[in-house]
């Protein structure tokens, strides 16, 4: 089963979705002798003006449980596995040494149409999540949309360059995309694990 795991964590190496960027600590690259699960979930944004989030690069910072080295997962919201009318993202999947994790903070990247804004999430989040051998720990969708301003000058609203994330259970939506785009996937346990209330705000980073 193990040799079965390695080969499947350098097949998914190569076929990692572009627009989705993963920064991996030496600390976290699994090796042969380590035992290994799969960290999935989805980094959406909404399309609705001037809510949109497809403005803003959002990055997720992740941890194991009492270590300060970190992983981040971000998204540019420029390429799509998935779109509707009001929504569109990616799916992301990556190896991870199994053990326990947590999901310490968000942050964001964007413009307010006259200069680049970096923020984060103002308190530490906390989300844990374990990484069990063999099986793939789906964490669930971000949504990403922008805190609006208004202009006083001519009384219109628009992208801050601010962002808040709006976290969901699309399972039923990922878990199948997923398999269709890794069939060897089929042959690992996917397990959900809801960090948060459904439909709620996670967090916002506020001007």
């Amino acid at each position: 089963m193990r040799v079965f795991i390695f080969i499947l964590i350098s097949q998914l190496l190569i076929g990692c979705s572009s627009g989705v960027y993963v920064s991996l600590p030496e600390k976290y690259e699994p090796t042969e002798e380590q035992p290994v699960g799969f960290l999935a979930g989805s980094l959406s944004a909404t399309t609705v003006w001037p809510a949109s989030g497809e403005g803003l690069i959002t990055t997720l910072y992740i941890r194991q449980r009492g270590d300060d080295a970190f992983l981040t997962v971000a998204s540019n919201h420029e390429d799509t596995d998935f779109d509707s009318e009001t929504l569109k993202g990616q799916l992301f999947y990556l190896p991870l040494p199994a053990g326990e994790y947590e999901l310490f903070s968000i942050g964001f990247k964007g413009s307010n149409g006259n200069k680049s804004i970096r923020s984060k999430s103002s308190e530490e989040l906390g989300l844990v999540f374990t990484i069990a051998p063999g099986q793939v720990t789906y964490i669930g969708q971000f949504i990403t949309s922008s805190l609006v301003a208004k202009s006083k000058l001519w009384n219109i609203e628009y992208p801050s360059g601010y962002g808040y994330i709006t976290y969901s259970d699309a399972q039923q939506r990922d878990q199948p995309l997923l398999r269709e785009m890794h069939p060897e996937l089929e042959q690992l346990t996917f397990t959900p694990v809801m960090l948060a209330e459904t439909d709620v705000r996670l967090t916002s980073s506020r001007p």
